[in-house]
């Protein structure tokens, strides 16, 4: 009798691990180490991400894997479907057996993807990347419940507060010491990552304009486009008549060719025009407006300046070997992974997962565009000064960084004079 009872409390003990979440399975800690990417395998965006990982991956698995373990990555193509992605998702962790999965996509992919993540993390722990979807959706879920998402990590660094607290001042020092401008008018794109940027975050930062006040920039005129906005004129005549002496562009997804062009024929042509990123800071854009991209400043990361030792290798290497150009996305995605590897080292394997996201909050790591880590409490990428994304110029078909000033190529020169 007593060994049927402490059968039955063995069964019911084993029973309430399991319906608790309590007792969970534990990471492969033999084998090849599997990492899982996936994206939108027609986007540019997505296709270098997908190289920049490949290209990762083959140089650790050439130095010896991961404390003696190969890397084995499995990509697998969104087709940029929600949908798709969440079936995904579920595959690598549940069937592929992947120790993280990284989308390579825009944020809603990273939130749909964080969400399945959340609901098989108890019964198959694994860690998420985000490595490209921008804004505050993904981080601010780590904020809310960390118990609940402490397994995702955000590298795209471009979230509301650190745009407001640490970019807009580099903008502003650009503005006024570079450019010497003392009156701006910015031009948001209708997106929700633009939306604090233009309404504050209550008990965090004021709105742009009001930042730019309040460090001697005087906003004289400011509106919203939306995405299939195609005139800008009137926009262009608005601005002229401001008497600006800088446009200020919150903007990463408009059509930038047909903006940069009508701006070329406007009467503000001779207005300094700044792009916080987007198609302007890709080297097709030259050809796309004719060159009429001239003289104008956009954040970039493709550009040849050596940051670190890692910078020029990575882009020659990717360009060569893996026949993909360095965009948006690819920095971040090959960064995330070496960060991934030395946590793994730090936590002395793969065993314990809760472990593993410690070293991940702890990591940092020498990168292709600075040093790669994550906020310990929020798990956003590090950012400036930590990670860096130049602001350049457009002179006589080539980038050339103006700020910061370590890493100056060429002094800022007005428009007008670069047409000449």
């Amino acid at each position: 009798m007593m060994k049927k009872n402490h059968l039955f409390a063995g069964m019911i003990f084993v029973f309430l691990l399991m319906t608790t979440g309590v007792w969970a399975a534990t990471p492969d800690t033999t084998g090849p180490i599997k990492i899982g990417f996936m994206g939108n395998m027609s986007a540019p965006f997505s296709l270098s991400a997908k190289g920049a990982a490949t290209m990762a991956v083959d140089e650790i698995n050439q130095a010896g894997g991961i404390q003696g373990r190969q890397v084995k990555l499995i990509v697998e193509d969104t087709k940029g479907e929600i949908p798709k992605c969440v079936e995904i998702y579920k595959k690598l962790v549940m069937n592929d057996k992947v120790l993280a999965v990284f989308i390579g996509e825009k944020v809603e992919m990273g939130v749909a993807g964080m969400e399945i993540g959340a609901e098989l993390f108890p019964e198959y722990p694994h860690i998420f990347f985000s490595t490209i979807g921008s804004g505050d959706d993904i981080w601010h879920r780590v904020r809310d419940n960390y118990k609940k998402y402490r397994f995702g990590f955000q590298t795209y660094y471009a979230i509301s507060t650190n745009y407001l607290k640490i970019l807009a001042p580099d903008n502003i020092d650009c503005f006024k010491n570079q450019v010497k401008a003392k009156k701006v008018a910015i031009l948001y794109e209708d997106m929700e990552w633009t939306k604090p940027l233009r309404e504050g975050i209550p008990k965090v930062s004021p709105a742009l304009k009001d930042i730019y006040k309040s460090k001697g920039v005087n906003v004289v005129y400011q509106t919203t486009t939306s995405l299939d906005q195609k005139m800008f004129n009137p926009i262009f005549e608005e601005i002229a008549k401001s008497k600006a002496d800088l446009i200020d562009c919150v903007v990463g997804y408009i059509d930038q060719p047909a903006f940069l062009k009508q701006w070329a024929r406007s009467s503000a042509r001779d207005i300094p025009v700044f792009i916080w990123g987007g198609l302007a800071g890709m080297p097709p854009i030259w050809k796309m407006t004719e060159g009429k991209v001239n003289g104008v400043m956009v954040g970039s990361s493709l550009v040849r300046v050596p940051i670190t030792p890692k910078t020029i290798p990575f882009m020659d290497n990717l360009v060569k070997n893996y026949k993909v150009g360095p965009i948006f996305g690819s920095h971040t995605t090959y960064d995330t992974i070496y960060g991934f590897k030395k946590a793994i080292e730090k936590a002395g394997g793969t065993g314990n997962i809760d472990k593993l996201i410690k070293q991940l909050e702890q990591v940092e790591e020498v990168a292709v565009l600075g040093t790669i880590g994550w906020n310990a409490k929020y798990h956003y990428n590090l950012p400036p000064p930590k990670y860096v994304t130049p602001i350049v110029q457009w002179q006589a078909g080539e980038m050339k960084v103006i700020y910061p000033l370590k890493y100056k190529m060429a002094e800022y020169k007005a428009p007008k004079d670069l047409r000449q």
